[in-house]
């Protein structure tokens, strides 16, 4: 280099602060990657994964999370070993659901072993995101204390942020949350409102409770038609408690033409499904040959007992009231008596003034006569509005004035 060119050279650089421009490659863009291999998975070319894979290592959350959806796409054989790695990187990445995802996994322990701790903390983390099933997951480990300690106020919260995203079951809970007693939602149009969305989406248990309140005229003003609607809906949906309740409304001509027919076949859905008052209703049925079904005391005795054995007043009481007359089975007092007294503590009043009578009289299955406890039994009977035990103890009373008197 000559003398004229070096100092030509001096210059140059001095004039443009003392640096020398070079051309350099450019970093490869990640979002760019990872549309190609969307666009090369489509086509299914296989090329795609080795693209997910680079975009992943650049960074790129979604890429991760495709190939977590690829090493479990084998139902029969998914590849946890491989899966997990990728699913963790996205979690800690930030990205919601992977770390929904992961939650998922950890409560389930699903390819990693159970931990409800950090199930829960996961859930936390995507919750934060508004991820909207992990606010509904979040809000059920703190109703149900299940790796973080119980707290209603932090479940309701939690429940609210989901319902806002209508998500079904969290506006379900709000609604049966609301129309508990001395629950956290004290305003009953609020509750309403739930009650309503979450019947609109689908929620076969808002849908009855909702019908419920048409029919009682709770909150709303009552209308035995959209009582009617809400419960069909609710019994299609194969809610076993709205199938009962729909029976009874084609047995009563409620928001409908009476109809024993389709009252039986609900009745019949109801009981088979374990509904303990469908199977009771089922039971009377068929000791009367109501809505089709042949009268069979034997049948009906044996839809009385498993309604009884799950505890319904009302089966425990026909049940006892067939043990002492025989019908349907041989006579048994004792067990007639064992099934009435269980009906009567449960706060049946017809069952209370059989046990005042049963008291009254004596002897029958073992019972002693006692006069003061079928006094008992027959105030019980009488404040629910039993007509003949308030007869029984009025007479009762008349009796002990009389032989007062006399003495």
């Amino acid at each position: 280099m000559d003398k004229i060119s070096r100092i030509i050279l001096i210059v140059s650089f001095v004039l443009f602060g003392g640096s020398f421009y070079v051309t350099t490659r450019k970093d490869p863009d990640p979002n760019v990657i990872y549309a190609k291999a969307l666009s090369l998975e489509a086509q299914n070319d296989h090329r795609a994964w080795g693209l997910y894979e680079k975009a992943a290592n650049l960074g790129h959350s979604w890429a991760m999370w495709r190939l977590w959806a690829k090493a479990l796409s084998s139902p029969k054989n998914p590849n946890y070993g491989q899966a997990y790695p990728w699913l963790y990187r996205a979690a800690v990445k930030g990205h919601a659901l992977s770390q929904a995802q992961l939650a998922k996994m950890y409560a389930q322990g699903e390819g990693i072993k159970k931990s409800l701790s950090r199930a829960a903390h996961y859930y936390e983390l995507a919750a934060a995101q508004d991820h909207y099933l992990a606010q509904k997951n979040l809000a059920i480990i703190y109703e149900e204390g299940l790796g973080l300690a119980q707290d209603p106020v932090k479940a309701l919260f939690w429940r609210q942020k989901a319902a806002a995203h209508n998500e079904p079951s969290s506006v379900a809970k709000l609604c049966a949350l609301g129309l508990n007693p001395g629950e956290f939602i004290e305003d009953p149009f609020v509750t309403l409102g739930y009650c309503q969305k979450a019947a609109d989406l689908g929620e076969p248990e808002a849908q009855r409770e909702l019908a419920l309140l048409y029919e009682k005229g709770r909150i709303v003003a009552s209308n035995p038609i959209l009582a009617f609607h809400w419960m069909t809906k609710a019994a299609a949906a194969g809610l076993p408690k709205a199938q009962e309740a729909l029976g009874v409304y084609y047995n009563d001509g409620l928001g409908t033409s009476r109809d024993l027919k389709t009252a039986a076949s609900w009745f019949q859905k109801a009981a088979a499904a374990g509904e303990p008052g469908a199977q009771n209703n089922l039971g009377v049925f068929y000791s009367e040959g109501l809505g089709g079904l042949p009268k069979d005391l034997a049948l009906a005795s044996q839809w009385f007992l498993r309604s009884a054995l799950a505890g319904n007043l009302e089966g425990q009481f026909n049940l006892g009231i067939f043990k002492a007359n025989g019908l349907g089975s041989p006579q048994n007092y004792e067990e007639a008596a064992l099934w009435l007294k269980k009906a009567a503590e449960g706060g049946f009043g017809k069952a209370q003034f059989f046990m005042g009578a049963y008291h009254e009289a004596g002897g029958l299955g073992g019972i002693p006569r006692d006069y003061a406890l079928a006094a008992e039994w027959y105030e019980k009977a009488a404040r629910q509005g039993v007509p003949e035990a308030q007869e029984r103890l009025a007479a009762m009373r008349r009796q002990l004035r009389q032989a007062f008197l006399e003495e």
